[in-house]
């Protein structure tokens, strides 16, 4: 994804929502609402100190979330893939101009099939940025 988008891995912070390891997103699903409230401060920290305007989100739960905590429920665009399954990967901002970009996860979707590749999604909203 980062070399689509033109981005340097060693540039970019990233992290998971949750800090506990599993498998799957059902395998913590009763905790999951525990969990992401424990780890929250740290996001929201790297956030606002290092002015992060685009949060990218791998998954509808952690991005559904991370939505609400930063108030970005003003739609921007989508990319449905163009496949059978037609799943869509989602854009928001907030009235504070942060970007929330809920994709497809990598883990379940074909990221190097430009059929299901949201990457575009996530470049679109880099350039309203940067």
């Amino acid at each position: 994804m980062l070399r689509q988008v033109n981005l340097d891995p060693r540039n970019v912070p990233a992290s998971n929502v949750i800090f506990e390891r599993s498998a799957r997103e059902k395998d913590i699903n009763n905790r999951f609402r525990e969990l992401v409230e424990l780890c929250w401060p740290f996001h929201q920290a790297v956030i606002e100190r290092l002015g992060v305007c685009v949060v990218l989100c791998f998954g509808k739960s952690s991005g559904r979330w991370v939505r609400e905590r930063l108030n970005a429920n003003t739609f921007i665009d989508q990319f449905i893939e163009n496949n059978k399954r037609l799943w869509a990967s989602t854009s928001y901002k907030n009235s504070n101009g942060i970007s929330v970009v809920v994709a497809t996860h990598p883990s379940i979707a074909d990221w190097t099939n430009s059929a299901t590749d949201p990457s575009h999604l996530v470049n679109n909203m880099l350039e309203v940025h940067y």
